[in-house]
This record gives C-alpha cells, sequence and structure tokens, in this order.
C-alpha cells in the first residue's frame, strides 16, 4: 500500500474502504477517474443540445432520439436494463414508459449495476433529459439544462462498467435512472418513485445530477465550485464523503453547501428538482449543481457557456464519492 494512503488512513482523513469486494479490492481508482474525461462530455452534450433534437421536449421526435441515444449508451456500456424499476422482475428493456398528465408520453431509461454479492442497498443516480423543445420557433438547446447532467450520468455509468468488467465488484448496486419529463410536473421521477421494485428504506442515497456544466455563478472567489443541496437530510457519513474525497484525491473543488447563504432559496430550488420527490419518501437525497445562471431557460443555453475542465473535475469528484460508497457498507 502507498505510504501516501497508509499516512492518510492513520490520519482519518482518507476515505473508507471498508466493505470492498472480496473478490478484487480496489485502492487507487484514479485510473477509471481518468475515463471519465472533457471530450467525452463535451461528445455527449453537444449531441443532446444539436438543433436535430430540437430542444428535448418530452413526447417529441427529439426527445425520442434522445431517448434512444442514452439507452444506446447504457446498452454499450454494460449496464443491465432495469425498465420496470424493480431488479427482482424479469428487465429486458431500459425503458420505462408512462404518460404525462397533460397526456405527453414520456420515456424514462434505467438500468444498474448489481453487487457481487446479493446486496439489499443501492445507490440511485439520477439525472433528467428533456428540455423546452421549440417555443414559438425558437430553439431551446439545454446544453447546461441538462444535458450537461446526462453526460455526467453517462461517464459514470461507462467507468463504473469499466470496473465491473474489470473484476471490481461493488458492494452496492447502482442505478442510473435518465427522467423524462422534468419540463411536465417531474412526471418521470414520479413514476420512478411509485414503481420502485425495493423498499425506498434500501435507498443510501439519491444523487440528482441538474445544471451542472457552468462556472458562472461561484458562491465565493473560484470558478472550481460545486453546490451541494440536501446535505443537512442525509447521514454524515455521506458528506464526510464528498469532503475527504475532494481532498483526498485533490480535487481542489469548493464545495458549497449553504447555495449563497440562502435557506429558503435552496428550500425552493431543492423542491424544484427531482431528488425531491424521493426525498419524500425518506430517501437520503442530494442535488448536485453549478446553479442557476443568466442562460437558463433561455435559447443561449449552449454548448459554449460549459466550462468543460471543471465539468470533468466536477464529474471525477462524483465518481470518487460514489465509489467510496459503493465500496463500503
Amino acid at each position: 500500500m502507498p505510504i501516501l494512503l497508509l499516512f492518510a488512513l492513520f490520519l482519518g482523513i482518507a476515505p473508507s474502504f471498508a466493505g470492498q469486494s472480496s473478490q478484487t479490492p480496489l485502492l487507487r481508482p484514479e485510473y477509471h477517474a481518468g475515463l471519465i474525461n472533457r471530450k467525452e462530455l463535451n461528445t455527449h452534450i453537444c449531441y443532446l443540445s444539436d438543433s436535430s433534437l430540437q430542444g428535448r421536449e418530452t413526447g417529441t421526435a427529439g426527445g425520442s432520439a434522445a431517448t434512444s441515444y442514452i439507452a444506446g449508451k447504457f446498452m454499450e456500456y454494460g449496464l443491465r436494463p432495469l425498465g420496470t424499476g424493480n431488479p427482482q422482475r424479469n428487465n429486458t428493456s431500459f425503458i420505462q414508459g408512462f404518460a404525462c398528465p397533460t397526456g405527453q408520453r414520456g420515456r424514462n431509461v434505467i438500468g444498474w449495476i448489481p453487487a457481487a454479492t446479493h446486496s439489499d442497498e443501492y445507490l440511485v443516480v439520477t439525472a433528467h433529459y428533456d428540455h423546452l423543445g421549440m417555443i414559438n420557433g425558437i430553439f431551446y438547446p439545454g446544453a447546461d439544462s441538462n444535458a450537461s447532467g446526462v453526460s455526467v450520468l453517462l461517464s459514470l455509468a461507462r467507468a463504473f462498467c469499466a470496473l465491473e468488467n474489470e473484476g471490481y465488484r461493488a458492494a452496492r448496486n447502482i442505478i442510473f435512472v435518465a427522467y423524462d419529463a422534468k419540463e411536465f410536473s417531474m412526471t418521470g421521477a414520479r413514476v420512478f418513485a411509485l414503481s420502485l421494485g425495493i423498499p425506498a428504506k434500501s435507498i443510501v442515497l439519491n444523487m440528482n445530477l441538474d445544471q451542472l456544466g457552468t462556472s458562472l455563478e461561484p458562491p465565493g472567489s473560484t470558478s472550481q465550485y460545486v453546490l451541494v443541496l440536501g446535505a443537512g437530510n442525509v447521514p454524515s457519513y455521506i458528506v464526510r464523503s464528498l469532503d475527504n474525497n475532494n481532498s483526498f484525491f485533490n480535487m481542489g473543488l469548493n464545495i458549497d453547501y449553504s447555495f449563497y447563504n440562502s435557506p429558503d432559496f435552496a428550500r425552493i430550488y431543492f423542491t424544484m428538482t427531482e431528488q425531491s420527490v424521493l426525498a419524500a419518501m425518506e430517501v437520503p437525497s442530494l442535488l448536485i449543481t453549478s446553479g442557476f445562471n443568466d442562460h437558463t431557460y433561455k435559447p443561449t443555453d449552449t454548448p459554449e457557456i460549459i466550462d468543460l475542465p471543471v465539468l470533468e473535475k466536477r464529474a471525477r469528484w462524483i465518481f470518487f464519492s460514489l465509489w467510496d460508497m459503493a465500496y463500503r457498507r
């Protein structure tokens, strides 16, 4: 074991490695974090926010193209289908279809990685992929909202599938969900929650990724920041994992838990995003974001406003944190 790691473990600042799969322990995950890179993130963002998808509105051809793209990546990476939302059933599709109250047809995309041995504990990583579409003939690309979150979701899925394929199997199950119909009362998130085939108490954490791509609204003096909402309602070891992985792996992010020192605005923002649905079921839930900016819900939300180096750093930090929690009971 490297001297630096021994020293960190002695000080109690390193991530916990207890409960790793006994098959092939992985103490240094930096290589697999390196699979997450800005080029791939940018490829996902540019495809999803391209004019050919016409803003990815739920129930449109562009929305369906986004569905197919995400499902194709899930299959390519090696996720197991989980279209029913129930790991105990025979799942042959990644797609969970539903109807919105206003009539639009939505489709969640769900895949998972089972634990090395039977586990009743789950990590659920989520991001919505729909956006506003075309309004009065004007195209809303939705690069930050939320092609950025989906790009991270896909990169995480690829990295964790690579871990499994190389024999590094986790102690907890990991579910990846690309939600549809956020812009229609978060219907996709509500359908997923209602169709859960596992008890809500079995979900260790729901980490939701929404608007993760810019550095336009820093809470302090550095552009290398990330905002985390909901930390006050999750077990303390989860917050320690976020902090420890940021420092141990030298990510250098300013992790802000205060949402610009505005508790009231934080509560409002939290309820506007999908993790609030599982949180209402007493599932520990976090929103990871870079915050609103002047381009949010505007035609100027294009790939040009994405800060790819910072997005890459955020995505790798999320990977380290999820890796820590996935390999610990």
